[in-house]
Formats: C-alpha cells, structure tokens, sequence
C-alpha cells in the first residue's frame, strides 16, 4: 500500500492550488521532492523494480498499476513473472485418475491425458481479475483464490506478509510524549499537533 497510497497523497492533498500563497506553495514542493526522492516514486523503465512494487502487484487492490509510471508497469510485470518461473511451484504434468465411464473424447485421446497447468496462463488470469476497491481485504480475496492461483498465490503470502516499519510513528509519539508533559497537560490538541508538527519537520523549516 506505501506506494499507491503516498501517490494519492500527492495527487490529492498537496497537489499547488492557486490560492495557496508561497510559503504554502514553497512547503508543498519541499514535500513532495522529498517524498519523490525517499520512495523513488519517479522510477522510469531503467529503474530497479524494488520489492514494494511487486508487493502492490500481488495486492488485487492495486494490481492494476495505476500509481506506476506507465514505462515502468512492463518491467514489475516481467519480474513478478521472472519470479514465478524461477520459483517451479508447478507440476506441470500431472496425470488424470481413470474414471470408470469415458466419454468419446477420453476414449479417443486415451488414458494418459496431461493438464497443463501453464505459469502464462495463471498469470494472464489473475492481471484479468477486476481489481478490488482499496477498501477491500486483500487476504480474504487471496484465501478464496489460492486454489486458483497457485504459483502466484505462493508470492502473494511471502511479499505481501512483510510488516510495515513503525519506527517514524514510534519516534512521532515519543515526540508528543516529550511535548505533553506534567507541567504541559492544558496544551490544547491543535497546540500539541503543530508542536509535533514543527518538530518532526524542522530540519526542512530554512
């Protein structure tokens, strides 16, 4: 969700208006080049597809990727497929049971018939899926098609199972919990998030 989520952030919230005023406007684009450089949002087809991409890939509420840049949605898709062919999850020939009663194409093509449980296939399944609106439980949607999606089922449990670091909003509550102390506890709470605020961001403050 890192990268769908912080485009949406600057698409919709910080995007100049034209009443904002320069310090506002100066503030924004502080922001935004920060954000851009962090994440390496501006990643072009050259670019090293990164594990957060192909997590957004295997999310269905962002499989879509419609947050990428559009040079750079060929090279998540190649690599997630050049992952699931070094991962050989497949048994791709596997042996039908005999059944007692053939039909006259079984009887025809006899008893040793193959399925081909083909990655290109699975693959082309799943970028044909609706995508989920973002509201949506991706787990729940990936345990009723496990069965269906094997292979990429298997990628989706281990990319998609990486804890998200809480180490910016544990330093953020230390802050706060530094500001609001007992000789500070009639600190009104728009007080006490503009002192975080300016806090946490003081090094971008000129």
């Amino acid at each position: 969700m890192v990268r769908p989520l912080l485009k949406k952030l600057l698409e919709n919230h910080l995007k100049p208006h034209i009443n904002d005023d320069q310090i506002i406007s100066n503030f924004k684009q502080t922001i935004i080049s920060d954000i851009k450089e962090r994440f390496n949002l501006e990643c072009d087809s050259e670019s090293r597809v990164s594990v957060r991409q192909i997590s957004s890939f295997l999310d269905p509420r962002y499989k879509n990727l419609d947050h990428e840049p559009i040079v750079a949605r060929e090279n998540i898709r190649s690599s997630v497929m050049d992952l699931l062919n070094s991962t050989n999850v497949h048994n791709v020939n596997t042996r039908r049971e005999p059944s007692l009663q053939k039909s006259a194409l079984e009887f025809l093509y006899g008893d040793d018939v193959t399925e081909v449980n083909d990655l290109t296939t699975e693959f082309q399944n799943y970028l044909a899926e609706p995508q989920l609106k973002f509201d949506l439980n991706s787990f729940d949607w990936w345990k009723s098609r496990e069965d269906k999606y094997p292979a990429i089922g298997i990628l989706a449990k281990k990319y998609l199972s990486i804890p998200a670091t809480s180490v910016s909003s544990e330093r953020c509550f230390s802050t706060a919990g530094n500001v609001v102390n007992s000789k500070r506890t009639s600190l009104l709470t728009k007080n006490v998030n503009l002192l975080v605020f300016l806090y946490q961001n003081r090094n971008l403050i000129p």
